[in-house]
């Protein structure tokens, strides 16, 4: 029996019904409605048309989803059957249904693997309802090896329901209908069914089963309005939801009790962006702070996963630490998460355990090495927490119960859910969280025995699918997605979205199902046509919910254009285009309701003239770049949180061939040394060395190389360093005279203190070779891509070469070591072109040939390098990079300067034609 056979009942005729009859009496109208949110709806509904008769109280109807009434009478009738001592069979629930089908394909992928077990077991899952939604016979036509495999897993679904003594809640269903038609239970005198379009065969047979045992049926008629419809276009996805925000703004402060709904029929997809820009447009109170559900004056009717919300995402990692290993970026944001621990100064000192973890270059984090870490905490608290924890840590198998227990004596240990009182939102987060655990604890049957791994694994996999959407206040702004919309009826309303492209929208169909089958039986998402028709009638019924109505779209998506829906073409003739203003009118007014405070803040405090400024080289180069640069980052100490990976990055290679080049030449101290060495000798020498300092830098960072990883750079060192070396050999006699700021006979480098421009400084020269005249040469090695000298820039960028070779008596010469794969040599200049290979001299250097002298050129240098010290012991810190582009593109401040506010986006182009 469809249900447009039934006799249609108007929304005030059902009210009277409801109202004279009372929930209690035995004609009183039961109301199936095809969505949760539409019996909510028709509940508000119902309370209004009350309120407005001058009523003050009165009892709730009975208003449900048909599955969720037919379920409380089989509940009913279990309660029953149980006093009576008679044997029934539990239902299972829909956790341990979804528990019983990923077990299935995981044991089924032990002879055939799946890419992803978990969507296999959803698919499968909701395959097996299709089957009962629309009574298909299984086992289905084996079309392809999909199907079969779907059958298989069915067969073994059901012998485990029976091998548990459990019934499925499809089968149920059927047996309540069945238990209906024979009237062994009570059906409802009257009966009005709301919001269902067309009937799956289940509720088909379910009206069916009333109406033989007796019951009056009726469908509700959905209100239907004379409604002022027009169509609006936006210039992107973005514009258009600013323009449906505005609107619904100007609409709730024109008429503040009116009902405003606005549907986004690819919600899902959008609900972040759509939060965004209704909080920024709706919720100006509370500035830039994200608001909590109970602030917003709209109601989302799409939740998140419950394993996104912020108490509960830590919750899970916290439980994931003590099972096993968590990577580095889970664990620098449970460092850092407020959700633990004993408050903000604990979160401080965590936060620096983070720091360690990436400077140390670990990318596997767990409980032990924490533990042992937390032992520098300045709270004594905060190094107990991480003691605990692992002394409560047991792994072993047990039953599903005692993981629900243990987890939640971890998580006290850490301190879970931390010191702050929770907002409602929260609270009822940890409400949901707690229904998880006895959830969890309820699976013993299904599961067994299990470890913590697969315990946590169930525990996640529930938070997943667990959908939080928290109770706020009643509103009159509704956002809905296309399918919680239906049947609803409002004062105004805007659809959105309605392109060609999204609407009508097109899932793809269940993959295990023949899809002839799907096709025959009219199965959801079987076919273009069925979704095509699905979308005129629910473009039809937004035309009648609202007395005002606006359909829009976006024009273009990136670089395509849009067009209109075809299903809203009449609307779509009289549509224009709608600017609007990227900032919120709420910031707007804000803004003038301000006035500008100039402050200049370009200069920082002097540094102390007898305190080395820490930088060294780099604080001048750095000053060189943008002021602000060398003060942050040096003064400051705004350093970047290291970013580890597999393997050396490119500060391991250059530190690499720094070492192994100290070394190198703290054994050999002299030419005439290396030249007698036979070319056996130098590799065994470079061995050496390559092995030694690789096996510092594996031990220090332990979880980085590999050992395949390894031998890629002991080749790499090899050839590099080798040629490097063949270069040395080549060169006029000298000896090394300074390795790494200190002689060669010393064990390691160090830093020296010298004095310049008023400033004391700590430097560490790379290399000073003693030329065979008594003059030297000042070398700096270059492992990274070719940048332009310092020789040919006024305001060097990297000074170091100049700033040693002015701090040094008798240098004759000062030149890169470029140890780069096809660029392996010198490149300098001196007083002179013969000092070594690649050298030249300064009169033939286009940049330094006007120089009267090598002298004058070093008094060039000076003056240049003291008008940077001279900056910075003056305090200069503005933010004025020499070079947008260049000296911007590698820096870390962008957010703490802000430049990006004040300075033309063109000037940032990396497609500008400048080369770094």
């Amino acid at each position: 029996m469809e249900i447009t056979d039934l006799s249609e009942l108007e929304r005030e005729a059902l009210f009277e019904l409801l109202s004279a009859a009372g929930p209690a009496a035995p004609d009183a109208p039961v109301v199936l409605c095809a969505s949760a949110r539409l019996a909510q709806h028709l509940q508000d509904a119902y309370a209004r048309w009350q309120l407005a008769r001058g009523a003050t109280a009165w009892p709730t109807p009975l208003m449900r989803t048909a599955e969720s009434w037919l379920f409380e009478l089989g509940e009913q009738q279990r309660l029953r059957l149980q006093t009576h001592r008679a044997p029934v069979a539990d239902v299972l629930t829909e956790t341990e249904s979804a528990l019983i089908w990923r077990l299935i394909v995981a044991e089924s992928c032990s002879e055939l693997p799946l890419l992803r077990e978990a969507d296999a077991a959803t698919l499968a899952a909701e395959a097996w309802r299709l089957c009962e939604d629309h009574d298909l016979r299984r086992p289905l036509p084996a079309v392809n090896a999909d199907v079969e495999r779907f059958n298989l897993w069915a067969q073994a679904y059901a012998r485990r329901c029976e091998r548990l003594q459990r019934v499925d809640r499809g089968v149920q269903r059927r047996a309540l209908i069945e238990a209906l038609a024979a009237r062994r239970l009570p059906a409802p005198a009257r009966l009005v069914l709301a919001g269902h379009d067309r009937c799956a065969p289940w509720l088909q047979a379910l009206i069916a089963a009333l109406r033989a045992a007796g019951s009056q049926l009726y469908r509700l008629r959905a209100p239907r309005q004379t409604a002022n419809i027009s169509a609006r276009i936006a210039a992107d996805a973005e514009q258009e939801l600013r323009l449906a925000a505005d609107w619904v703004r100007e609409r709730a402060r024109a008429e503040p009790r009116s009902r405003i709904g606005v549907i986004v029929p690819d919600l899902q997809a959008r609900r972040a962006d759509v939060l965004r820009v209704f909080d920024q447009a709706l919720c100006a109170s509370v500035d830039a702070l994200p608001p909590t559900a109970g602030e917003r004056p709209y109601n989302l009717s799409l939740g998140e996963p419950l394993a996104g919300v912020g108490v509960v995402q830590c919750a899970l990692t916290l439980l994931r630490l003590c099972v096993g290993p968590i990577d580095l970026a889970q664990a620098g944001a449970l460092l850092c998460n407020p959700y633990w621990g004993a408050g903000p100064d604990e979160i401080l000192a965590r936060a620096d355990l983070d720091r360690v973890l990436r400077e140390r270059g670990h990318l596997q984090v767990d409980l032990p090495l924490l533990a042992g870490l937390a032992r520098s905490l300045p709270q004594p608290a905060g190094r107990a927490r991480f003691e605990q924890l692992l002394r409560l840590r047991t792994l072993g198998a047990a039953e599903p119960g005692d993981w629900a227990e243990r987890f939640g004596h971890w998580l006290d240990a850490a301190g879970w859910p931390g010191p702050r009182t929770p907002d409602s939102a929260e609270f009822q987060a940890l409400e949901a969280w707690r229904g998880l655990l006895r959830e969890l604890a309820g699976l013993g049957r299904v599961s067994g025995r299990i470890g913590a791994s697969g315990a946590l694994v169930q525990l996640e996999q529930l938070a997943r699918q667990r959908v939080f959407q928290p109770q706020t206040p009643p509103v009159n702004i509704q956002v809905l997605g296309a399918l919680e919309a239906e049947g609803l009826d409002f004062d105004a309303l805007w659809v959105l979205g309605l392109d060609d492209e999204r609407w009508p929208s097109r899932r793809p169909a269940n993959p295990f199902i023949p899809h002839e089958l799907q096709r025959r039986f009219e199965l959801p998402h079987a076919s273009s046509a069925q979704d095509l028709a699905w979308a005129e009638r629910m473009t039809a019924r937004w035309r009648e919910a609202a007395a005002e109505v606006v359909f829009s779209w976006a024009a273009r998506e990136e670089d395509r254009e849009l067009s209109p829906s075809p299903l809203i073409a009449a609307e779509a003739r009289s549509a224009r285009l709608h600017p609007v203003d990227p900032i919120a009118p709420a910031w707007r007014a804000v803004q003038a309701t301000g006035h500008d405070e100039q402050r200049a803040d370009d200069h920082a405090p002097p540094p102390d003239d007898e305190v080395p400024v820490p930088g060294g080289a780099r604080l001048l180069g750095d000053q060189a770049r943008c002021p602000f640069r060398a003060f942050a980052t040096h003064r400051l100490g705004a350093q970047p949180l290291e970013q580890p990976g597999y393997g050396p990055n490119h500060f391991d290679r250059g530190l690499l061939v720094h070492r192994v080049l100290e070394r190198l030449w703290r054994a050999l101290h002299t030419q005439a040394a290396l030249l007698a060495l036979d070319d056996a000798g130098l590799r065994l020498r470079i061995d050496e060395a390559v092995t030694a300092e690789l096996d510092a830098l594996a031990t220090a960072n332990p979880q980085r190389f590999t050992p395949a990883l390894r031998r890629l750079e002991v080749e790499r060192l090899r050839a590099l360093v080798g040629e490097w070396m063949e270069r040395e050999r080549e060169r006029p006699a000298f000896v090394v005279e300074l390795l790494e700021g200190s002689p060669p006979s010393a064990l390691r480098g160090q830093q020296e203190r010298v004095s310049f421009g008023g400033m004391q400084l700590q430097l560490r020269p790379d290399r000073i070779d003693r030329l065979a005249d008594g003059s030297r040469l000042v070398i700096d090695y270059k492992t990274a891509a070719r940048r332009p000298a310092p020789w040919r820039d006024g305001r060097p960028d990297e000074p170091q070469l100049l700033l040693y070779a002015l701090t040094r008596p008798d240098v004759a010469g000062l030149a890169y070591a470029r140890l780069r794969a096809g660029s392996v040599g010198f490149d300098g200049l001196g007083a002179q072109a013969d000092l070594a290979p690649g050298v030249r001299d300064y009169a033939d250097v286009k940049e330094t040939r006007d120089a009267t002298s090598w002298d004058g050129l070093m008094g060039r240098w000076r003056g240049q390098l003291e008008t940077l010290t001279g900056e910075v012991r003056r305090g200069l810190a503005s933010v004025t990079p020499k070079h947008p582009r260049q000296s911007c593109r590698d820096c870390h401040l962008h957010a703490v300067c802000r430049i990006r506010e004040h300075v033309a986006a063109a000037e940032f182009d990396d497609e500008a034609g400048v080369d770094a």
